[in-house]
Formats: C-alpha cells, sequence, structure tokens
C-alpha cells in the first residue's frame, strides 16, 4: 500500500503544480478502503485552506463526471478481459487532456494472475502514461 501512495502522491504533487490544485479527479476501480483513505487524506491536505477542486470517486461513480487531467488507480483482481477492459475505459474516459494510470495487482495477486492485461496495456500505451507498479 505504501509504495502505490508513493507513486499516486508524485503523480498528483506534478498535476497540482502544473493546474494550480484544481480541477483533478482521482478515479479508483476495485481499490481496497484502505488505498482509498489514504488517498482522500492525502488529496484533503492538499485542499485546506484552498479552492482546490479534487474529486476522488470510484469508476462505477463517475459516469458522467469529466476531469482536465484525471489520475487512475486501478487494481487488477479478475481475469476477465472484457471486465477489464469495460471499466478501464470507462476510468480513462473522464479525461479531457491528461490521463495517469496507476495499475496495481489486487492485494495477495500478481498481474501475471490477469495475462490479458499485458496486451491491454501495450495497446493503451499510445494514449495514456502508464505508471507500473
Amino acid at each position: 500500500v505504501t509504495s502505490i501512495i508513493h507513486v499516486f502522491n508524485n503523480e498528483l504533487n506534478r498535476l497540482c503544480d502544473e493546474l494550480n490544485h484544481s480541477d483533478i479527479g482521482i478515479v479508483t476501480t476495485n481499490v481496497t478502503s484502505s488505498v482509498v483513505s489514504l488517498v482522500k487524506n492525502s488529496v484533503n491536505r492538499r485542499c485546506v485552506n484552498t479552492d482546490s477542486k479534487i474529486a476522488v470517486c470510484d469508476t462505477g461513480a463517475s459516469y458522467s463526471a469529466q476531469w482536465p487531467a484525471v489520475i487512475v488507480l486501478y487494481s487488477v483482481w479478475c481475469n476477465s478481459e472484457e471486465w477489464d477492459l469495460t471499466r478501464l475505459y470507462l476510468a480513462l474516459s473522464r479525461a479531457r487532456v491528461y490521463c495517469s494510470v496507476v495499475i496495481f495487482p489486487y492485494e495477495g495477486r500478481t498481474l501475471d494472475d490477469s495475462p490479458h492485461m499485458l496486451r491491454l496495456l501495450r495497446n493503451l500505451s499510445s494514449f495514456a502514461r502508464i505508471i507500473w507498479h
């Protein structure tokens, strides 16, 4: 969990500097409550005493939302290419201009447990910055 938050914070810091802490969406998929809690704490620390607009939401709750910049935290846990493609596309499509994707295996798994993700990530690498963990 610590290394996931470290990668997330590095990306969020970079975006906050470029966008003046506003209009950033954090979209999560299959992320444990402990990771979501740390993400929200990190966002709240940046937004204290500012007019910052950084939203944190689950992919399923983001159907009509869009932001200029999005960080996707995507935890791979199933072995369904269709499911992963659908959820990942929904998360990616929330970004109007810039999107970072942090993909990591669900607790107790490795990305090798979902071999379809390697092919999927190669296809997406032309359209999004993919951060491997």
